[in-house]
């Protein structure tokens, strides 16, 4: 009787460790990165919004901040996102232009695509439209 008690309460404490364990590995399991997809760039604009300084006798005082507006065809979604740079002088990389491919993934809100150097640059999305590829061909045709 006392064995299967003590051979009972080893089998609890070796099994919550084990159980503690694999519940913090879970979330790490879960937050896997998509892979990257190719993607082609259908426009790419640089735009400039006002930005609210300050108010001087209740006059607006505005300064113009860059900002970059790309639209990305990624399988049958296009996407439309924007880039706010760190400073105005900088730019997208050269490589980048209507019509080529880039290779990047696409999460809920963002898009992160990869420069030609390898690292990424994060993109905000604002819109996003599925595209049936058959009612594109149908309209080229007519």
């Amino acid at each position: 009787m006392f064995y299967t008690d003590g051979l009972l309460m080893l089998r609890r404490t070796a099994l919550l460790p084990l159980t503690f364990m694999l519940s913090l590995m879970a979330p790490c399991l879960y937050a896997a990165q998509k892979p990257n997809t190719t993607g082609k760039f259908l426009d790419i604009q640089q735009k400039t919004r006002d930005k609210v300084d300050m108010y001087l006798v209740n006059t607006p005082v505005t300064t113009a901040v860059p900002y970059f507006e790309i639209s990305i065809e990624f399988g049958n979604t296009d996407y439309v996102a924007e880039y706010t740079p760190r400073h105005s002088a900088e730019q997208l990389p050269e490589a980048w232009r209507s019509g080529e491919t880039v290779q990047g993934r696409v999460d809920k809100h963002h898009l992160y695509l990869q420069r030609p150097d390898g690292s990424e640059l994060t993109f905000t999305i604002t819109k996003r439209t599925v595209v049936d590829k058959e009612d594109i061909k149908e309209k080229s045709q007519q």
